[in-house]
């Protein structure tokens, strides 16, 4: 998706076309069913037929979990053993410093309630808040206040680890990015042609990964576009039916592939959803048989 104001004859356009709002397509591919770490048909060059998870988190169980000594609650939406998605909500107990780890795929963390702070200045993130990393790339250590939520979305399984861990620390993603934005940082735009309808752009296009809110009125039925490296579409206020569910706050689809998904049904109340859309690096690192990988899994599932 298109993530900022349109420039159009040589003047910037404060307004949108709902046809700017497009994910970047990937190069033509042949048609392909099948995923996976060791021969992803994608980096082959081979067409990705469109898979599609759906999460009401209303159904959903709280589990404790704690880390290090570091404790909170979370939801696993999705868990990634079937080789897609890898989706967690957490609510961490106040805690001045969760140390410094990496993930080993791409990661959205969306800021949904309490405080992140980071050491750096511009990292005292809000809600709403995103913070992407790529694979292999550490971050932290950061604290978290009262009334802490986050979502944890991956496009696969990325395990934990620790950068106390000093051979772990030999595969650090040296060219690996790290973004954050805020809603409160950002202005609305309105979308030409759907009355109601705006957007906020929170990572621009240039960055890559691509995080957008929008707002919605109700009844629109909302055309999304392909999603070539996978995209989480979260619901943050209202409600949205997808092919018969529906789906309330925190409510999330995940969609990859080469196809264009269903479009979302707005609900009576109007919807504002966040769209993160991953770029390349999503096709790269993930869990393997190497003894970095076994030992990120059984992190994580002792963490939770």
């Amino acid at each position: 998706m298109a993530l900022c104001p349109i420039e159009r004859g040589g003047r910037r356009d404060p307004n949108l076309l709902i046809s700017d709002l497009e994910d970047r397509p990937a190069p033509a591919r042949k048609k392909h069913g099948g995923r996976g770490r060791d021969a992803d048909p994608q980096s082959a060059g081979e067409e990705v037929l469109l898979t599609q998870y759906l999460v009401d988190p209303r159904g959903l169980p709280w589990k404790a979990g704690q880390t290090e000594g570091i404790t909170f609650q979370c939801q696993v939406f999705l868990s990634g053993t079937d080789g897609g998605p890898e989706a967690i909500r957490f609510r961490f107990d106040p805690c001045r410093r969760v140390y410094a780890h990496m993930h080993l795929t791409a990661q959205f963390q969306l800021l949904l309630g309490g405080t992140m702070d980071f050491p750096k200045s511009t990292m005292k993130l809000r809600p709403l808040a995103v913070h992407y990393a790529d694979h292999n790339l550490p971050y932290g250590p950061f604290a978290t206040g009262e009334g802490h939520e986050m979502l944890v979305l991956h496009p696969r399984q990325g395990g934990l680890v620790s950068m106390a861990d000093r051979e772990a620390r030999k595969q650090i993603n040296l060219a690996g990015r790290q973004l954050v934005a805020m809603d409160k940082d950002r202005e609305w735009v309105e979308v030409l042609g759907h009355e109601g309808v705006r957007c906020k752009f929170l990572l621009p296009p240039g960055a890559g990964p691509q995080a957008m809110i929008m707002e919605c009125p109700a009844g629109w039925l909302m055309p999304v576009p392909v999603p070539a490296y996978g995209r989480y579409e979260v619901v943050l206020d209202g409600s949205i039916a997808v092919e018969d569910r529906s789906l309330g706050p925190a409510g999330l689809r995940y969609v990859i592939g080469d196809e264009q998904p269903a479009p979302l049904k707005i609900g009576p109340g109007g919807a504002r959803l966040m769209f993160l859309s991953f770029d390349a690096d999503a096709l790269a690192g993930g869990l393997g048989d190497d003894r970095l990988s076994r030992a990120a899994a059984e992190a994580i599932e002792r963490a939770i």
